[in-house]
């Protein structure tokens, strides 16, 4: 009786077993690949039913200026590379941002964040910091120096850095994602042969030309350089000038202006004299207390480039961090003139959105050397 006990608890636990099986489960339309995860049936990869170039042209990365004085520069990136005669510090340089969709009725959706898998080879680098953000900005072992041999420069001397070869695409699939796909295109605008000479650019393209040159009054040095602004119009070169808030266009922003914007930290007051001179240094910053966090995104700049009649793309631009982690920043800044009888100040500034330093003048004598 026992063992004939134990042959039907086991035959019925077998039928329980069988009818415990879950159904396999079905793909629904422009599904490429379905599983069952968690008791549920989920899709793993949905068919792209559209993907569309957004006509990006170009995208600002950084304003650079330097602080009166004809002995005064600044330094970004590893100013150890520069040379000897620059400021020290070692910093980050270019700017973080993200794409939103924006349609007809306003709905805004923020696009995830796709970049290369390959960096690129090149002085510029394209990173995914989230789900959502990225950063270009200046590759790890480069550096830029900016040195005065003058007291006063106009603010149309002032650079701005542009990224010259953006590409983004938008990717939309049966299950209803929207994907911002990033990355850059071949079209250099640079000296022939760059690139080790393929003629074509492996990596983000970032010019530094001069408000001066983006406002039509100055040709530039360099072929490539009238190549990329001659395909620009007249709004788009006011644009670019606009991100530059110390330009003078339409007039400079009072301290006030810049106090209560959150894009600009006032660091200190800046006086230059041949009989000694004072700067804050060493200029560091931290840009979060802790990671890059997608959420953490005020918005300090916005371009928007229409898409179709219903919808547009808004790049929006934050503070820079071009890594997950926000390490201390240290940029390089000295002060200085040599000109008998010349006394300039200026209140310095951090822009948080480049990474650079901003100076808004407050007075001079006429001794000053200018252009």
């Amino acid at each position: 009786m026992r063992a004939s006990f134990l042959w039907v608890l086991s035959a019925a636990l077998a039928l329980v077993a069988c009818g415990s099986e879950e159904p396999p489960c079905e793909a629904p339309d422009g599904c490429l690949a379905v599983s069952r995860i968690a008791g549920s049936c989920q899709c793993l990869d949905w068919k792209v039913v559209s993907d569309e170039i957004v006509p990006l042209k170009f995208l600002v990365t950084g304003v650079l200026a330097t602080p009166p004085g004809n002995q005064s520069g600044v330094s970004y990136g590893d100013a150890s590379l520069i040379g000897p005669g620059n400021p020290s510090g070692k910093s980050q340089l270019g700017t973080r941002l993200r794409a939103v969709l924006r349609d007809a009725s306003g709905k805004r959706t923020v696009l995830s964040a796709e970049v290369p898998s390959v960096a690129g080879q090149g002085q510029y680098t394209l990173t995914a910091l989230g789900g959502t953000t990225l950063a270009v900005g200046m590759a790890p072992g480069n550096g830029i120096g900016l040195e005065n041999v003058l007291d006063i420069y106009p603010p149309t001397a002032h650079q701005v850095m542009v990224w010259v070869n953006p590409a983004l695409r938008i990717a939309r699939d049966a299950g209803g994602h929207v994907r911002g796909i990033w990355g850059w295109s071949g079209t250099c605008f640079g000296p022939p042969g760059a690139n080790g000479g393929s003629g074509t650019c492996s990596a983000p393209n970032v010019f530094m030309v001069t408000l001066d040159q983006i406002a039509g009054n100055d040709a530039g040095s360099f072929a490539w350089e009238a190549a990329f602004l001659g395909t620009l119009t007249q709004s788009e070169r006011a644009a670019i000038r606009a991100y530059d808030r110390f330009s003078g266009v339409p007039f400079f922003p009072t301290a006030a202006e810049l106090d209560a914007d959150p894009r600009f930290v006032r660091l200190a007051e800046v006086n230059v004299d041949p009989l000694g001179s004072h700067f804050p240094a060493p200029v560091e910053w931290t840009p979060c207390s802790s990671v890059a966090r997608d959420e953490d995104f005020p918005v300090f700049a916005t371009m928007e480039i229409p898409l179709s009649a219903s919808e547009s793309v808004l790049i929006e631009q934050s503070w820079l961090s071009t890594t997950l982690d926000c390490s201390t920043q240290t940029l390089g800044l000295f002060a200085g003139t040599s000109t008998p009888g010349c006394h300039l100040d200026a209140t310095a500034y951090l822009d948080r959105m480049f990474g650079t330093l901003a100076f808004l003048p407050v007075g001079s004598r006429p001794a000053c050397t200018v252009p």
